[in-house]
Parts: structure tokens; sequence; C-alpha cells
């Protein structure tokens, strides 16, 4: 019997057949990036975290790595643009109800969601929030949009998260599974590679993009040595680097109802110590986006202002915390 199409050997894959994205109304990438060029420069390192798939940890990821910044002493700004889930929104109102219940000072950046999605809307936010920001991060719905792809087209950094499957890496590329050799472009690879062209085109600099594998469980670790091959093809055909994410772990879910991460849990007397390797996978995330800024002065937490609570309602709280760690 013969090849199933797609699916031979004989034929050399055809690598990047498809480069022009599919045009929502007006915004194809060119009139995205001419108008955002004509817009006032924004100052602040703008990281954006998108994937056209839903799913895959964005929310997740946008949340640990604006806390371990804010962490740094970075001043920070970050704007949920899925209003319907919110999830970057809550998990940071989370995080100022547990401050205010434990009376404690967290490092913690500004905040809103994006409820007109508009970029004349975006910019305001951004400049209302933080225009001295050392980073403004964009937590991205899960699906193609013109506001999805003016986020993207803002990125100074580019985070795409993906799982360990192929069904997530389609997005990326089509990877031949006989061969293993890439074929064409992916829908959302195909935006990211036109918006990078055409950035480029109008000086506007570069957008670095990092594919992160996020949320690897241990039973899907034997079938990783596949998924990397794919990624290490792909990322040399649509020149991304790779990153680690963070792994599925029942300690990141359960510490997010709180609005907390693990470098958060030294800040809060008398409880447990964190874990060490879920500090070292924040760490190594954020130490992948490979950014920088410049070190301000920061008064140490205990001396910041923190609520006075009753010492019932702290212990309260605290109990809760601990049987969630």
């Amino acid at each position: 019997m013969g090849n199933f199409s797609g699916f031979g050997t004989s034929v050399p894959p055809v690598v990047n057949a498809q480069t022009t994205a599919r045009p929502i109304g007006d915004e194809v990438p060119r009139n995205v990036i001419a108008d955002l060029a004509a817009r006032p420069r924004l100052h602040p390192h703008i990281i954006t975290f998108a994937n056209e798939k839903g799913g895959v940890g964005k929310s997740t990821l946008a949340f640990h790595v604006a806390i371990a910044l804010a962490h740094a002493g970075a001043k920070v700004v970050a704007i949920d643009l899925d209003r319907r889930q919110r999830t970057l929104e809550r998990g940071l109102t989370y995080r100022g109800g547990t401050a205010g219940n434990l009376g404690i000072a967290l490092p913690s950046p500004q905040f809103a969601v994006l409820d007109q999605p508009s970029t004349a809307a975006l910019y305001q936010t951004i400049n209302r929030l933080g225009p001295d920001a050392d980073f403004v991060i964009l937590d991205a719905a899960g699906a193609d949009s013109p506001i999805f792809r003016r986020v993207v087209a803002l990125a100074d950094t580019l985070v795409t998260p993906v799982n360990a499957s192929f069904l997530d890496l389609e997005l990326l590329g089509r990877v031949n599974p006989v061969s293993g050799l890439p074929e064409r472009s992916g829908c959302f690879g195909e935006t990211v590679s036109t918006l990078r062209e055409e950035r480029l085109a109008h000086e506007m600099g570069r957008i670095e993009w990092i594919v992160v594998k996020n949320r690897v469980r241990s039973a899907e670790k034997r079938h990783m040595s596949r998924i990397d091959r794919a990624l290490e093809r792909l990322a040399i055909n649509q020149d991304f680097r790779i990153g680690q994410g963070l792994n599925e772990r029942l300690a990141f879910r359960e510490l997010f109802q709180f609005g907390l991460t693990h470098l958060d849990l030294a800040l809060i007397p008398d409880m447990i110590k964190s874990q060490v390797s879920s500090c070292n996978e924040i760490e190594n995330l954020v130490a992948d986006l490979g950014l920088s800024f410049e070190q301000r002065e920061r008064a140490p937490a205990s001396s910041r202002a923190a609520p006075r609570v009753l010492r019932s309602t702290r212990q309260v709280f605290r109990n809760a915390l601990s049987a969630a760690v």
C-alpha cells in the first residue's frame, strides 16, 4: 500500500509552505505593526504570554513570573486580557486578601483587567498603572483576535507555553511523525513569524520568542524525548528558544487560591518552609527568559506598612494555608 499523504519520507518536507498569517478583517500583520509604530513608544519591557490554544498554563506562568520579578525588586505591571476567565487578576486579588488576613506585606505588581479590547485602552492602562515600570506582563486569552495580535506584536519577550503533546506543537508547526522533520508552520507560528518580520522592517526591535515546556507530568516524561527532538527542530526552523516551565505540582495549584507562590512562604511568620524544588522551578523559569533590569532600592518587607489584623484571624488563616501546602 502507498504512503498516507503527509507521512511519507521519500519526498522532502516543505518548510514554511505558508508564511502569511490569516487576516482578521484589517488585522493583517503589516497593518498591526504600522499602527503600533505610529503610537508613542512604551518604555517598560513588555512580556506577553500567548498561545492560541487554551489550557497550557499561560496565566499560571504569567502569575509566577510577575511575583518572582516583584520579589527581585522590579516594578511590575500585570494586565489580564482574558475578560471571561480573569485568572491572573483573580490570583493577584487573592494575594491582596492573603496579605491583609495575615497582616504582612507581599511584593506585588500593579494589575488590571483590560475590559475594552482595544490598543488605545491597553496603552491607557499601561500609562495609568506604571509608565515607569520595569516590566509589563500581558496575559493574552487563548484565541486569535485583533487584540491578541496586538499584544503579541508589542512583546519584547514572547512566552508561549506548550504541554507535552504533539497536539500543542501543531500550532507552532507540523512535524512529520515518521521523519521527525518540520513540514510547515502552524497557524500561531505563522502569525508570530510574520509579526516579527514586520517589526524588524519598521525598526521596532526584535521579539525574543521563548517556547516553554509546561505542566509536564511524571507519566509523560517517557514521551519527552520525542517532544524535545521536535521542539529543537522547530526552534531552529522558527527561531525561538526553548525554556522550562513548571511541572504539574499540586503545590502550585493549592497556593494559587491564596495568591501565593513558594517564593512567598519565607515571608510568612511560623510558616513551614517552601519546597526547594518548587522555588528552583520558578527561578529557572525567570532565568530562561533572560530578563534584566536596573535594581531599585526597596525597603525590606518587614519595614513596609502592613495591615493590622487580629491574632485570631491570622491564626485561622495561617492554619488554612498550612493545610494547603
